[in-house]
């Protein structure tokens, strides 16, 4: 769940209010037509919570210690909560978002991160001449010659990783040589097109955590 300092009003069913009697939270009770009403799942909990949107500005992210990673166009709801949550496992600064990338904090997004929604900061990318010059970039490419591997950002400080959709991949301007980032490849077994995107996030984070 998120912080409490989040969280402006929660909506419980009878069976929740004694276990947030606590909170110094607005509380409405309602009941479960209307909790199922409210929400969007099929099968609702009964806490539903109306919290507050923490803006994030690009540069905040990337001045702090940590990987990042770099969202390219990814429309997947699931996937973009998988990676929010890997990068909240993995300790990675955050997540910038570019392109036209699923809203971080569309419902099913918010479900998928089981709750690393609200620990790993996200922003908007406008491009990539927003990146400091002084951190190394990691372009995730099919048709790179370079192998993703422990040794792949050895050195390098805090990598900044560029993941692109299952569909499309990442989009030209990462691989147009405008700029000088360095495009990797994850080893596969040629009978394999492509992996799923979240897959491949959690594979460059942890190449330099384990």
């Amino acid at each position: 769940m998120a912080p409490s300092d989040q969280i402006e009003e929660l909506f419980l069913t009878e069976e929740y209010l004694e276990q947030f009697e606590s909170f110094d939270t607005s509380t409405t009770l309602v009941s479960s037509e209307a909790m199922s009403a409210l929400c969007e799942s099929e099968s609702p909990q009964g806490v539903l919570a109306l919290c507050t949107i923490v803006k994030r500005n690009p540069t905040e992210i990337l001045s702090s210690s940590g990987q990042v990673i770099v969202v390219d166009s990814l429309a997947d709801p699931g996937n973009m909560g998988t990676i929010i949550r890997t990068a909240h496992a993995a300790g990675a600064a955050g997540i910038l978002t570019f392109g036209s990338c699923v809203d971080p904090f569309n419902s099913k997004v918010v479900r998928s991160s089981a709750g690393s929604l609200f620990h790993v900061p996200i922003a908007q990318l406008a491009g990539p001449e927003v990146l400091p010059r002084d951190r190394s970039v990691f372009v995730l490419s099919g048709q790179a010659t370079v192998e993703l591997g422990p040794e792949t950002a050895m050195g390098t400080g805090n990598p900044i990783w560029v993941i692109g959709s299952e569909a499309h991949g990442v989009s030209e301007t990462w691989v147009s040589g405008k700029w000088s980032f360095s495009q990797v490849r994850i080893p596969m077994d040629s009978g394999v097109e492509s992996l799923n995107a979240a897959v491949s996030a959690a594979l460059c984070l942890y190449s330099q955590v384990i």
